[in-house]
């Protein structure tokens, strides 16, 4: 077989692992596995399609998503529990190892009009799995699918409603790009298709009830307007439109403004009882017990595979709640990485998000194809640095695979090496 061959062989996998992405955890990782190995058979077998490769294997976050790895797996030596820290360390592994496989066959790709088209469909198919997810939710919302009509808050396919309406989060992000900056978003067709995207999506994240999600995008929407607006007037009206919309979300939708009012109601139970049982008093424990480990092993952590333990020995001392010991991260990224690998696990971390953004802003002066990877790459790690500090993105399966398989279709370099024959 040829280079092109297997790059005939290797994409329809791609397309397929992007479209079952937000559909099933059993799906996607089983096909990563075969496109892995495929990968891995036509470069031993196919000495152009491996030169091909090689041409291109030094990519901007693979560096950076190893090195956050490396310092997990390096965390297991002074853990307590060796076989958590492994459970944890193996999780981030699929982060350096898919950015990694995108990136490198698409950039193996010898046409640069053939690459920008493949890494665009790439993109239409997370979109179109998505899509998948958010009518089979709406179907099961209005009792048609299933016995859960009108039940809040909406977590189809018994995934997560956090997770649900974050991966949403990076589907709208996508589809905006692409109504943007895409040939696709400049058909009455296309742009019919992804603003019903964008209606659905939306209609799941409100249902989701996520605040880490309605959090996540104000803050995103609200930063990228300001990274791509270059009139102030455009740009204050952008704002004003934005704190209107979710002003008006606040004050019509009963089950908005409800979640919204239990953050005063959980503060003001933290203040009277800090082990009183609730979403953000928890949280604020879990962050406090999260420093106070990091205070005890400020360098490398307490141990990657450790948290859950240290834990425990809190609750024995009556110091955490008992409710608490249902998490196994503190919800909330940065201080996951500060409590299990220290200030040397929080450097890796902030070096994957600076890598990212340094890669995506040259670009956001590109031409138009240029636009819509730039574009969405950095909207998509000002999500994860936001929405992060609710949570631990990078433990959360569909989340982990989604910031690698979009990092690897957007953040690539346009040339590695000497010039191809």
């Amino acid at each position: 077989m040829t280079s092109s061959s297997w790059q005939r062989v290797l994409y329809p996998g791609l397309l397929l692992f992007g479209l079952s992405l937000p559909l099933s955890k059993s799906a996607s990782t089983i096909l990563l596995a075969v496109v892995y190995v495929s990968a891995l058979a036509g470069a031993l077998s196919c000495k152009e399609f491996r030169d091909d490769v090689m041409h291109v294997c030094r990519q901007p976050l693979t560096a950076a998503l190893a090195l956050f790895c490396l310092v997990a797996y390096a965390g297991i030596i002074n853990t307590g529990n060796h076989a958590d820290g492994f459970k944890v360390a193996n999780k981030f592994v699929s982060l350096p190892a898919i950015y990694f496989l995108v990136s490198v066959l698409l950039q193996s790709e010898r046409s640069e009009d053939a690459r920008g088209r493949k890494a665009e469909s790439l993109l239409f198919s997370f979109l179109a799995g998505l899509a998948a997810l958010n009518l089979l939710g709406v179907l099961i919302f209005l009792g048609l699918v299933g016995d859960a009509k009108f039940a809040f808050p909406l977590a189809p396919l018994g995934m997560h409603h956090i997770w649900y309406s974050n991966t949403n989060a990076l589907g709208v992000y996508t589809a905006v790009s692409c109504l943007l900056f895409t040939r696709a978003g400049a058909s009455a067709r296309g742009r019919a298709l992804l603003v019903g995207f964008l209606l659905l999506a939306a209609l799941g994240i409100l249902l989701s009830t996520s605040r880490t999600a309605w959090f996540g995008i104000a803050m995103t929407a609200l930063i990228m307007a300001a990274l791509t607006i270059k009139r102030k007037k455009t740009l204050l009206l952008a704002v004003l439109l934005a704190v209107l919309a979710f002003a008006s979300a606040y004050w019509s939708v009963p089950f908005v403004h409800q979640r919204i009012q239990l953050i005063t109601e959980d503060l003001a139970l933290y203040s009277t009882n800090e082990h009183a049982e609730s979403s953000i008093g928890g949280r604020l424990v879990l962050w406090k017990s999260a420093l106070q480990m990091f205070a005890s092993h400020p360098v490398v952590g307490i141990g990657t595979g450790d948290f859950v333990e240290a834990l425990k020995t809190m609750r024995r001392a009556r110091v955490i709640p008992k409710f608490l010991l249902a998490f196994n991260q503190p919800h909330n990224m940065y201080l996951f990485s500060l409590a299990t690998n220290g200030i040397i696990g929080l450097a890796s971390l902030l070096y994957v998000f600076y890598r990212s953004l340094k890669s995506a802003a040259p670009a956001l002066r590109s031409g138009d194809r240029g636009n819509v990877f730039a574009f969405l790459a950095m909207a998509t790690a000002v999500h994860f640095m936001v929405a992060g500090l609710m949570d631990s993105f990078f433990n959360i399966q569909v989340l982990r695979y989604s910031f690698a398989f979009i990092m690897g279709v957007c953040i690539r370099n346009p040339m590695s090496g000497a010039p191809r024959p």
